[in-house]
């Protein structure tokens, strides 16, 4: 009979295993402080991409802004000379015709008074002699050049040209004027206060009426006045464009390097509130303009082809 077969495992291995012993755990290598700071990044990582997916990020079309006062009426000189008198101040309020500025009329009144002596003189010698034809043409010939007088006279006073309040006074007594040159502004009633911001022109597509509009006045840091966009240029204005569009006054007071687009938007007061004190909008103010043109999710601004793809799909 042969003899029994050798197990693979010995006899005190198997009785080993099967105690009912409790067996030893892995071994612990990570320390605490790496296990806590996985799960802080992972929900770090989770919070910043959800805020990414939801926070809207706006994109804003920067540019100057200058303060804008429609129904102002500009006089202007109409014949050149020395201011003799101001007739008016700032503030009064003033009637269509009503004498604002005298300029020295020595010579005018001179030949006024001569054309009207003479006048005088062809006068008494017409009547006279009704039947004197020679006396006749030359009392028509009087009568024009007296009212030639007059006129050039009248016009060394300068009048207003509609009903108002004088809002400036562009000269002073002894000052030379040339013709054309503005000597007073008047305001209207009726008047209202815009911004006009020129923004760079490659926005151009993208800014229409209502979208909303930032204004920070220059010398009033952190003042923010939240606008509507009532008027956008067509055409983009180039630089030389933009000081002529503006005007002698103001066509120097921005510098700019490119095309721009001109936006306007109305302003609801005519007065702005700083420290519980009320200040009057001028024509001509500083600020700085900001108009939200569009607005992307966080993922978009950081990974510009999910734009791409969108467009595609669409």
């Amino acid at each position: 009979m042969s003899a029994a077969p050798e197990r693979l495992f010995r006899q005190e291995a198997l009785e080993h295993h099967g105690r009912s012993e409790v067996q030893g755990s892995l071994l612990k290598l990570t320390p605490i402080w790496a296990r806590v700071a996985y799960w802080l990044v992972l929900v770090l990582c989770v919070t910043v991409g959800v805020g990414l997916a939801i926070v809207s990020i706006h994109d804003y079309a920067q540019g100057p802004v200058l303060i804008q006062v429609k129904g102002l009426e500009e006089v202007s000189a109409t014949s050149g000379g020395r201011v003799s008198r101001i007739l008016v101040k700032r503030g009064q309020q003033v009637r269509a015709g009503e004498p604002l500025v005298e300029l020295y009329s020595g010579g005018e009144t001179a030949e006024l008074e001569r054309a009207n002596e003479e006048f005088r003189a062809q006068l008494a010698a017409r009547l006279l002699d009704p039947q004197d034809g020679a006396a006749r043409q030359s009392l028509a010939s009087l009568r024009a050049q007296l009212d030639l007088s007059g006129a050039r006279l009248s016009e060394r006073t300068l009048k207003a040209t509609v009903d108002g309040w004088v809002r400036e006074i562009r000269v002073r007594e002894g000052q030379h004027i040339s013709v054309g040159d503005r000597v007073a502004t008047l305001m209207k009633e009726g008047t209202e206060s815009y911004a006009l911001a020129l923004v760079p022109g490659q926005y151009r597509p993208m800014l229409q009426q209502g979208q909303s509009m930032r204004l920070e006045l220059q010398g009033f840091a952190y003042l923010y006045q939240d606008l509507e966009v009532t008027h956008v240029s067509d055409e983009l204005l180039g630089p030389a464009e933009v000081k002529r569009y503006l005007g002698a006054d103001l066509g120097d007071v921005v510098t700019l390097t490119g095309p721009v687009v001109a936006v306007e938007a109305r302003l609801p007061h005519d007065t702005f509130r700083v420290q519980h004190y009320n200040y009057r909008f001028y024509n001509g103010m500083l600020g700085t303009a900001r108009v939200r043109v569009r607005s992307r999710n966080g993922w978009s601004m950081l990974i510009p082809a999910i734009d791409l793809l969108r467009r595609d799909r669409g």
